[in-house]
């Protein structure tokens, strides 16, 4: 019986307090340094301007200097006689953008996925894909000079430039 305790004391005494346990794994809590302060940066940092929905906000003022006005712009908004149609446009919308983003990509890529020239479904796929990965703006002027009425690739395929 003796024994059995002596060996559970000699256990006690082996545990490491935890900031022993940290200073051995430093690296590990290196690596959580990180994600955490993205996270203090990224999640919590922006809640501070959720005040603004609760003050008479004027950027000339900023959010202290504003006037702390509490529920107004709430019971202004649900008390408005456009508040049901805004609200159930919103959800409308949201149903539509679910309804045409989902399985409308699904359905294309099925359809190119079946397309046997090679070549043919590859021109496909970059036409499709390449507005995802080009600027807005290069997107539009190629746009602009392929449609251009004297000398774009379209119109000259046509035979129609001027």
């Amino acid at each position: 019986m003796s024994s059995n305790v002596q060996a559970k004391a000699a256990v006690i005494q082996h545990r490491k307090g935890l900031g022993r346990r940290m200073a051995e794994h430093w690296q590990l809590y290196a690596l959580l340094l990180l994600p955490i302060v993205l996270t203090f940066i990224y999640k919590y940092i922006p809640m501070y301007g959720i005040q603004i929905a609760f003050r008479d906000y004027r950027a000339s003022r900023g959010i202290w200097g504003s006037e702390w006005v509490g529920l107004e712009w709430f019971e202004r908004f649900f008390t408005a006689p456009t508040c049901a149609r805004m609200i159930k446009n919103t959800f409308l919308l949201a149903l539509y953008s679910l309804l045409w983003s989902f399985p409308i990509p699904i359905v294309l890529s099925l359809c190119i996925n079946q397309l046997r020239f090679k070549r043919y479904k590859r021109v496909v796929q970059t036409v499709l894909y390449a507005p995802h990965f080009i600027s807005i703006m290069v997107v539009c002027g190629m746009i602009r000079i392929f449609l251009s009425p004297s000398g774009g690739l379209i119109n000259l395929i046509l035979g129609t430039s001027i």
